[in-house]
């Protein structure tokens, strides 16, 4: 059996089920904005919610396990005009323990109202474009479902990947 439990911003822990994992993280949120760098979005800042979440136990049989709306990111803009939120992964999912363990990052994945599901890479995937319109300032979320599928054979510990969220 293995055990996960998501920190939002892609924090894994694997573990057998007799035994405890904790790990604890800051999400990890680039913004690119500001008038020199994105002349379209003068101002952006983004919220991601719920700051964990207690995937349960998870058996190393490669069956998918899914976690319907389990992360929401929100983006408060000033002047925003076809701008994009956009998501991507530090790398596979590693082994705290034993770096040499992993779960391959094709092995998480998700899903938004209006993408369909797809795996974490670690280039910016788009999951929102906003615009402000007539209206100079406001925000606009988007919801995230999450799926893992454990391969059989995993070895049992702490895995962890950093997903990183970009407003431009």
């Amino acid at each position: 059996m293995i055990l996960l439990f998501l920190i939002v911003g892609g924090i894994f822990t694997a573990a057998a089920a007799n035994e405890t994992g904790n790990n604890s993280s800051a999400v990890n949120k680039t913004v690119k904005g500001g008038g020199g760098v994105q002349p379209l979005s003068l101002s952006a800042s983004i919220e991601v919610e719920p700051s964990s979440i207690n995937l349960g136990t998870v058996y190393p049989d490669g069956i998918e396990r899914s976690y319907p709306n389990a992360v929401t990111a929100t983006v408060t803009y000033f002047f925003a005009w076809q701008d994009t939120l956009s998501v991507r992964a530090d790398g596979n999912l590693v082994n705290t323990a034993d770096s040499s363990l992993r779960i391959p990052l094709s092995s998480l994945k998700f899903s938004t109202p209006s993408l369909s599901k797809r795996s974490f890479t670690t280039s910016d995937q788009t999951i929102m474009t906003y615009t402000g319109g007539f209206f100079l300032h406001g925000s606009r979320s988007v919801t995230m479902s999450l799926y893992i599928t454990v391969p059989p054979y995993t070895d049992p510990g702490t895995y962890q990947t950093t997903l990183i969220y970009t407003a431009t």
